[in-house]
């Protein structure tokens, strides 16, 4: 399994995300100890140009894996600006011949895990809905969606229907391949 953390600081959703990936397999990235620049849509432009930074490292790292866990705090109704950024360079993967990024991504499993403060098993519904349609659209499917309350730090470990997902979540993936 593949690990996306998308916060900027330590908190409420890598505390949630490192309970689901006690005792798996699984590779990780944290996009606050990496480098993604905001993308400029040059699609009908004359195509993306190259940026400098840590993105397409991670993509093909991610390609490998049939299982991708993308671990967001909730921000605004949304997923967090690392999230998003990331997200947002598929866009430039879709052009890309050389990584056929759609035809590899056709059939990998996505998983959400998504923590945040304002009633967020209704209010946090757009961002399952978000995420489904870019499976979707990608040939995947969002196999597991967890919203969990937590505003202030440590709050998220009195979830206890969210503990209860986790731990159903590691029983599902615990034959999962790295």
């Amino acid at each position: 399994m593949y690990t996306i953390f998308g916060s900027s600081r330590k908190g409420n959703s890598e505390w949630l995300g490192e309970q689901a990936l006690k005792d798996l397999l699984h590779v990780a990235v944290d996009l606050a100890n990496v480098s993604i620049q905001p993308i400029e849509d040059r699609r009908h432009h004359g195509g993306f140009l190259p940026i400098g930074d840590d993105y397409r490292r991670i993509v093909e790292e991610m390609l490998l894996h049939d299982d991708i866990l993308f671990i967001t705090p909730i921000y605004w109704y949304s997923m967090s600006t690392k999230m998003k950024l990331f997200i947002d360079r598929f866009s430039e993967s879709l052009r890309d011949e050389e990584l056929d990024f759609k035809n590899r991504m056709a059939g990998k499993r996505f998983h959400l895990i998504a923590v945040g403060g304002d009633n967020p098993r209704v209010k946090g519904q757009a961002l399952v809905t978000q995420f489904e349609h870019i499976a979707s659209f990608l040939g995947a499917t969002l196999e597991t969606a967890i919203l969990a309350e937590g505003n202030a730090p440590g709050e998220v470990e009195h979830d206890q229907e969210a503990i209860t997902a986790i731990e159903a979540f590691r029983e599902k993936m615990s034959g999962a391949r790295v």
